[in-house]
């Protein structure tokens, strides 16, 4: 079974891992360009990736599996991947602290603790907001999702949450005040003080949150971003932060992908078209809010890409299976 892997530092963990079969043959590109990738896919069964070009998979005529390093599987190029080709991702494996870290950015605007931070030690006389009895609107109720609203619970804060397939018996587990479709998206942004999206980033879920959405949130309403930046529409929800329309964002998501670009350079490059980061309601992070000690060294997604690698070479289907026609 060849494996190729985008990242040589991830290869040199599956290579040196002692859950790794010896059948196995991990490559990888020494510079990590798309041309390197080219060339070694064309032997490949397994990649293993952030993201993919559609060159790397048209020509790789052996490949079984596409396994993604991450949660999200919007990089990967769906519309030309032949139907036989799998894809996986390592999705639930760090649940909890993205959603500790969601968390954490909503009492932080709830509180002003930045803007307090910055004005010290002077005085910031604007107050802060209380959580009890608020409503919260969870879009997107996914593994992080979940865990966020168990969170929020014992703040004795009204949940309400939207999800591609509702189910009264999910709303009851939970104890959400209300759980709909992708249809009452404009009731929950309605109804909620605080606003947060989970969700993956599909065909469906672009711009979900565009100009229409954002009027209809009060005036006093925060929204917050953990999934991906263009599930926002990016200059509608800026104008709005710019005029004091709505009350605040925080925003670990950004409209150009750099996470995963090594020869991203952010004092040239900008992650966004609008400079959020300069507004005072805003708290801006690098798409790492989640990033603990357990999670930067945290074995699981090492260990589900090796269990699909040992899956897939026994001709088994591998966990963690993303839906090809939904995208997530």
């Amino acid at each position: 079974m060849k494996v190729l892997v985008a990242n040589a530092v991830l290869a040199e963990r599956l290579k040196n891992s002692n859950q790794m079969s010896e059948r196995v043959e991990v490559m990888a590109p020494e510079g990590g360009t798309d041309d390197e990738m080219v060339m070694l896919a064309r032997e490949a069964e397994i990649i293993i990736c952030t993201r993919l070009s559609s060159e790397v998979v048209e020509n790789a005529p052996n490949l079984k599996l596409i396994q993604k390093t991450g949660a999200g599987v919007d990089a990967i190029p769906f519309e030309i991947i032949p139907e036989h080709v799998l894809v996986a991702n390592t999705s639930g494996s760090n649940s909890v602290p993205l959603a500790e870290g969601t968390i954490a950015l909503m009492f932080a605007l709830a509180k002003n603790i930045v803007q307090r931070h910055n004005a010290f030690p002077g005085r910031y006389n604007r107050s802060g907001t209380e959580l009890r009895d608020k409503k919260v609107g969870i879009i997107g109720l996914g593994n992080i999702g979940r865990e966020i609203a168990k969170r929020l619970h014992p703040f004795e804060m009204e949940i309400l949450a939207i999800k591609r397939t509702p189910s009264e018996q999910l709303r009851q587990e939970l104890n959400l005040a209300f759980l709909g479709g992708p249809e009452d998206v404009d009731h929950v942004v309605r109804e909620s003080d605080f606003i947060i999206l989970t969700l993956a980033l599909t065909p469906q879920t672009r711009g979900i949150i565009g100009k229409k959405q954002i009027d209809l949130m009060k005036p006093t309403a925060y929204i917050l971003n953990v999934g991906r930046a263009a599930l926002i529409d990016e200059e509608p929800l800026y104008l709005a932060l710019k005029e004091g329309k709505i009350a605040g964002a925080g925003l670990d998501v950004w409209w150009v992908p750099h996470w995963w670009d090594p020869t991203w350079n952010p004092e040239i490059d900008k992650p966004s078209h609008y400079p959020f980061w300069e507004l005072s309601n805003v708290i801006a992070t690098p798409h790492n809010v989640g990033g603990t000690e357990v999670t930067k060294y945290s074995t699981r997604p090492l260990e589900i890409m090796i269990e699909n690698i040992r899956l897939v070479s026994e001709g088994k289907p591998p966990i963690n299976q993303v839906d090809k026609a939904h995208q997530y």
